[in-house]
């Protein structure tokens, strides 16, 4: 059986919300990419954030910050090697 997506999940940006049985809890949302050869996560919890909709904002906001600065996916350096004088 398919696992069911969750209606509060983004593109790049996951809900995350442990069962009621579970002896922790965790609630936020999961910032999650690829960039380069660097995978770039981070973890907004609602308790930080002062509730769900503040860690969505701020989850959003590092989003797009993050993504703004990061260089493409599978893009090359751009840094050029210098040759050897002999």
């Amino acid at each position: 059986m398919r696992r069911r997506s969750n209606p509060d999940s983004e593109p790049n940006i996951r809900r995350i919300d442990t069962k009621a049985r579970a002896k922790k809890q965790t609630h936020g949302f999961q910032v999650h990419f690829l960039r380069g050869k660097n995978a770039v996560t981070r973890m907004f919890s609602d308790s930080l954030f002062g509730g769900k909709e503040g860690a969505r904002r701020a989850a959003r906001k590092f989003k797009r910050t993050a993504l703004g600065r990061a260089p493409k996916r599978g893009a090359k350096s751009r840094t050029r090697k210098r040759r050897r004088r002999r």
